[in-house]
């Protein structure tokens, strides 16, 4: 048996044991002392101890190891963050951009007369903030060439009027040198696709009695169309505004019957195929340019309940039942026939045609038709004869059965042949 007490961190003097014990019994002890081990184990040929600087060295290297992976690891941290961040700013500012001026427009108490340098509201959350940052179509037009989105959100707007399928505002560019009307149309269910085929037929399909758009934007939520502004207001403002119609008279009215009646049969024959009627025939949408003639707005921007999508096999191009197109232009007479109820007895619609056409209706079954009239026109002298001949188109116009009411290109004839008669009547041809 050996003995060996190596490696124990033993102290204090040992006797004499020389022979009796190896060097490595006693080895990896030093503080052992006395002269057996002072000339067994030198300095040189003792078993090196464990230094506990070495042992602290190590720890310390380790503890630098693992603090540089957690300054590495809090780096790459704060970079991630930083990106982050900078993307998040830079998408504020984008949505600051696009929402700049969002106003009182939307307000049911909105006054036009306190009109400052208020801004235009066109896009009402984040996501049509951004996607308002995409490229406005223009339809090869020098007044609307360079036009952009960002410019239309930027300039300031005025609202000209507000309806159930949208809004439309007098928007001023280049410090007013530039005045153009925006049409922003809400919850109008029909693809950007369809919105930009439909509005690239129109633009094919040209008559200088109706307004073409400029340019056009279309998103998920809404759609938008620039037209060239008419500063001379509406039908409706004309007839039924301040002055009451009293400087519109029998002859100017009977020219805007018949122009306007040019204009949508022409449309109606060039876009039959198409399936593309006006949708929202009425006074408010005919307008009037610099030299005072009257020109349709908003054609084909509405479409209405007829022109839903059909999964007929027998559909044209746009989706559309050929019955059911039938029907949209029907529609459109109809439009037209109270728009020369109007004209003839200068009275306004109120809400809902119906009261008119009821009132009209009634007068005519009493055989009292000449209480139709405007009392103006009759003051003026205009031919009774010819107001009733009116009077009768815009009945046959507004019959209950779509079916049986001409189509546009029959009333056209029809009026312009009245138009002719009374220009032959009067004394300054």
């Amino acid at each position: 048996m050996q003995f060996n007490a190596s490696n124990n961190n033993f102290s204090g003097p040992l006797p004499d044991v020389k022979g009796r014990f190896s060097a490595e019994s006693w080895s990896g002890n030093p503080e052992l002392g006395g002269e057996f081990i002072s000339k067994e184990f030198p300095p040189s040929a003792a078993a090196a101890p464990l230094s506990p600087r070495k042992s602290k060295d190590s720890s310390r290297r380790l503890l630098l190891i693992y603090f540089g992976y957690a300054v590495l690891g809090l780096i790459i941290l704060l970079v991630v963050a930083f990106i982050l961040i900078s993307k998040k700013k830079l998408k504020e500012a984008e949505a600051d951009v696009a929402k700049k001026g969002v106003n009182a427009y939307t307000s049911s108490t909105y006054d036009v007369s306190k009109i400052t340098e208020h801004k235009s509201e066109y896009s009402a959350s984040y996501e049509e903030s951004r996607a308002a940052m995409s490229p406005l179509v223009v339809l090869r037009s020098p007044r609307a060439q360079g036009l952009r989105f960002e410019d239309l959100l930027r300039a300031p707007a005025e609202l000209l009027g507000k309806g159930k399928h949208g809004s439309i505002y007098k928007v001023m560019l280049h410090n007013g040198s530039t005045t153009l009307a925006v049409k922003r149309v809400k919850d109008w269910s029909v693809t950007s696709q369809a919105f930009r085929r439909r509005m690239q037929r129109l633009h094919q399909t040209r008559h200088p009695n109706i307004l073409r758009s400029l340019a056009f934007y279309s998103s998920k939520q809404e759609k938008l169309l620039v037209y060239e502004y008419q500063p001379n207001g509406s039908l409706s403002k004309l007839l039924h505004g301040s002055r009451n119609g009293q400087a519109f008279d029998w002859g100017s009215r009977i020219n805007v019957a018949a122009t306007v009646a040019e204009a949508l049969a022409y449309m109606h024959e060039e876009l039959s195929e198409d399936g593309i009627a006006h949708g929202n025939l009425k006074s408010a949408n005919i307008l009037f340019n610099n030299n005072m003639d009257p020109c349709v707005s908003e054609y084909g921007l509405m479409i209405s309940q007829s022109e839903n999508p059909s999964s007929n096999s027998h559909s044209n191009s746009f989706g559309l039942d050929p019955a059911r197109i039938r029907t949209s232009f029907k529609a459109d007479i109809y439009g037209f026939g109270v728009i020369l109820l109007e004209l003839v007895t200068g009275k306004p619609v109120q809400g809902d045609e119906l009261e008119l056409i009821q009132w009209v209706n009634t007068v005519v079954r009493e055989e009292w038709t000449v209480e139709v009239f405007d009392k103006g026109l009759l003051l003026e002298g205009a031919s009774e004869e010819r107001l009733l001949i009116l009077l009768q188109i815009a009945l046959k116009c507004i019959n209950p059965n779509p079916y049986e009411r001409p189509n546009m290109d029959q009333v056209a004839v029809m009026i312009n042949t009245l138009k002719d008669e009374e220009d032959k009547s009067s004394p300054y041809v």
